[in-house]
């Protein structure tokens, strides 16, 4: 059985163009309320490329010390009979090797940054 307010939808033909003039005027109210559109600062995607490029290049880094530490240190292990003594120094040695190199990405990166900016760094 169907009530009065279920056909009041189904009489009533649709009205795209006053569904759109609606929603125009509650958008015009929307910014009105929100105030004046403020600028946002946008961010070179060229600055952006470049920092995630000097990200992957320290990760790598990082990783390919290591894995080159431990298999130099795996290999002596094996052939001079050390075990675990070599693949622990060449981890160690791997890693230290791994923050070097990446923290010479960094400041390579940050110095071609400051000399972009006008800046120097000591």
């Amino acid at each position: 059985m169907d009530t009065p307010s279920s056909n009041a939808g189904r009489d009533r033909e649709p009205d795209p163009e006053g569904d759109r003039r609606r929603i125009d005027e509650l958008d015009e109210r929307l910014k009105k309320a929100r105030g004046p559109a403020k600028d946002e600062p946008r961010l070179d995607l060229r600055v952006s490329h470049r920092q995630t490029g000097v990200a992957y290049r320290v990760m790598v880094d990082m990783i390919a010390g290591l894995l080159v530490g431990g298999f130099l240190g795996y290999g002596l292990d094996r052939w001079l009979g050390w075990a675990p003594y070599s693949l622990v120094v060449g981890l160690l040695l791997g890693f230290a090797a791994g923050v070097n190199n990446a923290w010479r990405a960094i400041r390579a990166y940050s110095d071609e940054a400051a000399r972009e900016n006008g800046n120097s760094l000591p």
